[in-house]
């Protein structure tokens, strides 16, 4: 005959104590986790307006060197801030263009990528004749922080 013993044993399982502290950590886990991705790629977004202010800039330098006649022997490319064009300028592309029209053509064109690649954005040129030769600065301005904080800028300087 089996015979069966009925002892009190201690509950083997998990306490509402225990549930509510793992579950704690686990969101806080969690919440650490959504705050590194948030930064993470707003970090990303900033690297990406750096990496295209930097390719606009040389891409601008390169355009200003193309065009020798103009840059190096002529009156230079200069321009300041503002004077974005609405509309994609293409009149060098449809006709042949002299040097002064093909800096112009240049500039407006650069300055209308700017604007449509970065927030805000907007871009200067400053010539300066050194003894070594004519030395282009190259600004581009622009607004990641949706005008909480100061725009950022990226300076290329070289020369022809």
């Amino acid at each position: 005959m089996i015979h069966f013993e009925h002892t009190q044993k201690a509950s083997s399982g998990f306490t509402l104590v225990e549930v509510l502290i793992s579950v704690l950590i686990l969101a806080s886990g969690m919440l650490g986790i959504s705050v590194v991705q948030t930064r993470s790629l707003s970090y990303s977004q900033i690297a990406y307006f750096n990496n295209a202010a930097n390719t606009i800039g040389y891409d601008m330098l390169d355009r200003i060197r193309s065009n020798p006649v103009f840059s190096i022997d002529g009156p230079g490319y200069s321009v300041g801030l503002g004077s974005i064009p609405t509309v994609y300028p293409d009149n060098c592309v449809v006709a042949d263009c002299t040097p002064a029209q093909l800096a112009t053509y240049d500039i407006n064109q650069w300055k209308f990528i700017i604007n449509e690649q970065l927030p805000n954005g907007d871009g200067s040129i400053v010539m300066a004749d050194t003894p070594e030769g004519r030395v282009y600065t190259i600004t581009i301005f622009f607004d990641d922080s949706k005008g909480a904080l100061p725009r950022r800028n990226i300076v290329i300087r070289g020369g022809v």
